[in-house]
């Protein structure tokens, strides 16, 4: 179990979401959300201080963040909002996948989602420095503010100890974009936690005793669901804080879905209204549906209908009913009901659905009309929680950096790349189940290779493989007992992405026949790295000892 780090640091936390992001901090007690008031546009029913994930870059270098990134859209009124441009939003789900690609463009100069994310996690933790330094000295003169600035481009006194949250179904090297990015900016010791799991920290329950939770996470990009079990901590322990207890994530589920996902089909449904130019004005109408969503969303509003504002004066309605029924069509309810049970079957050995104490809705989508009529028909309205939908996850993430310790488990499927001879194309050999507890026992898995004749070079191509949106892939279980997976061309981009293509090994004496050479002890460590042991059957000796292959999400 991980100790609790000094009580003499900050430990902060930022909840970097698709649609809006949160900062908090752990003050000695507990958890709170830091209102950044330049930044933060306040929501309207929870008055919960979201900071939009919104960059706007100006000439000369010089970007804006949040509130004031939406506010200087208003200079691009009437401007073409498909094509790039300088105002970066969902920059979040490029960064996921594809991190040099282009989000944004200011003149003739395109910008990454590296590049996107690193400028507004640097603007974030700049203004979270002088909010903190304005907190602890209000009085100080223009000149010590301008100083306390230049200290922070000196990387003094900023924030150094920092978690991050990260969906259940990212790939790992989105979570390693988020620890360099964060190392550049000047941060000592940066973490990253299951949103969900951070949630589950966060929302305020006493996890002094062993009890048994579903988190539903459901926000502007992401999906996610996880079944955390928490344990109490000895008496002796309990008045210790944070670090004395330990949680352990026995199942979690992920889905590229979320609240943009609904807005993609309010703007089809206005588009469908349209006589002609449906092309043309869907950016408009996909520019408002977040809006409509919202209206047609509040329980409090006493209107039954909203409406798109088309250029010229003309305007689309769509009814309340229009939209539940859109929802229903569209499957909203069954997918949420589909990965419920998917993620329950997952832990069905650990536990059952009667042993869940609580349900835990997180996300703005949760607030989204029969989200929570779903959950409390499935699971009864006692055990349903609704009353921390934004600040859960920040929150629990503050709480784990200042030292809640969670046992966590692999996410993804983890697979060797091989070549098929039969059918002359590649495939992948599981090695890692999604689900495996870390640290595994020395060896977990051990495998045997054949080298062709004349083959003098072995590689080892480890491959990340994710569902992309299926609730499973179809692993067969072969004669050597091993579980193969041959994907088609448009799953394989989708699902796999390659973590290391393998160093060379060089074999001396080269490969002399079809017989088994090497000998593969594996073991995944406390820090989540897959470990190998290459072991020569023919020299009978290691010519790899505990290497540290990559790194598992």
């Amino acid at each position: 179990m991980r100790l609790a780090r000094s009580e003499m640091d900050t430990h902060w936390s930022i909840d970097l979401g698709t649609t809006n992001t949160l900062i908090a901090k752990w003050a000695g007690t507990h958890a709170a959300t830091v209102p950044l008031e330049e930044l933060v546009d306040y929501e309207p029913a929870w008055q919960t201080p979201l900071i939009p994930t919104v960059i706007f870059f100006q000439e000369g270098g010089r970007a804006l963040i949040g509130r004031q990134a939406l506010s200087a859209r208003e200079i691009m009124h009437g401007a073409d909002l498909s094509s790039l441009g300088p105002l970066a939003k969902s920059f979040k789900k490029t960064l996921a996948r594809a991190s040099q690609q282009a989000v944004a463009q200011v003149g003739p100069e395109t910008i990454s989602a590296r590049e996107c994310a690193t400028v507004f996690l640097r603007e974030l933790l700049a203004t979270t420095a002088e909010y903190e330094r304005a907190r602890t000295d209000p009085h100080r003169t223009r000149v010590q503010r301008l100083i306390s600035t230049l200290r922070w481009w000196r990387k003094e006194g900023q924030v150094t100890h920092l978690t991050m949250t990260v969906p259940v179904e990212s790939y790992e090297p989105y979570r390693a974009e988020l620890v360099s990015i964060s190392k550049k900016l000047g941060v000592r010791d940066i973490r990253t936690i299951d949103e969900p799991v951070a949630a589950a920290l966060g929302y305020g329950l006493d996890l002094t005793e062993e009890k048994h939770l579903l988190v539903v996470d459901f926000g502007g990009g992401t999906l996610d669901l996880a079944v955390v079990r928490t344990h109490p901590a000895s008496v002796e322990r309990q008045t210790r804080g944070p670090g004395s207890h330990r949680a352990t994530l026995l199942a979690a589920r992920g889905l590229i879905y979320g609240g943009e996902t609904i807005d993609e089909w309010i703007a089809d449904f206005g588009c469908e209204k349209l006589r002609a130019h449906q092309g043309m004005l869907r950016p408009v109408l996909l520019a408002q549906a977040e809006a409509i969503k919202k209206d047609l969303s509040n329980k409090a509003s006493v209107a039954d209908s909203s409406y798109f504002l088309l250029q010229g004066g003309g305007r689309i309605d769509i009814t309340r009913k229009e939209f539940l029924d859109l929802l229903e069509h569209k499957g909203l309810y069954k997918t949420l009901e589909t990965l419920t049970e998917a993620t329950l079957d997952d832990c069905a050995r650990e536990m059952n659905p009667a042993q869940l104490d609580a349900v835990l809705l997180v996300g703005g989508s949760t607030l989204l009309p029969g989200v929570r009529d779903l959950f409390e028909r499935i699971f009864g309205a006692q055990r349903v929680h609704y009353w921390e939908p934004f600040e859960a996850v920040v929150k629990g993430a503050a709480i784990y950096g200042a030292g809640f310790s969670v046992d966590q488990i692999v996410h993804h499927d983890y697979a060797i790349r091989v070549y098929n001879d039969n059918l002359q194309r590649p495939e992948y050999e599981r090695l890692v189940k999604r689900g495996t507890s870390y640290p595994t026992p020395n060896p977990f898995e051990v495998r045997y290779y054949s080298v062709a004749e004349g083959q003098a070079l072995f590689r080892l191509p480890v491959c990340e493989v994710g569902y992309a949106g299926q609730m499973t892939l179809p692993w067969s279980r072969r004669m050597n007992g091993n579980e193969y997976w041959l994907p088609t061309g448009a799953e394989e981009s989708e699902c796999v992405v390659t973590l290391n293509e393998g160093d060379a090994l060089k074999l001396n004496p080269a490969g002399a026949g079809p017989q088994t050479r090497l000998r593969i002890d594996f073991t995944i460590d406390e820090n989540r790295f897959l470990v190998a042991t290459i072991h020569d059957l023919l020299k009978q000796k290691d010519l790899r000892t505990e290497d540290r292959v990559v790194k598992l999400r």
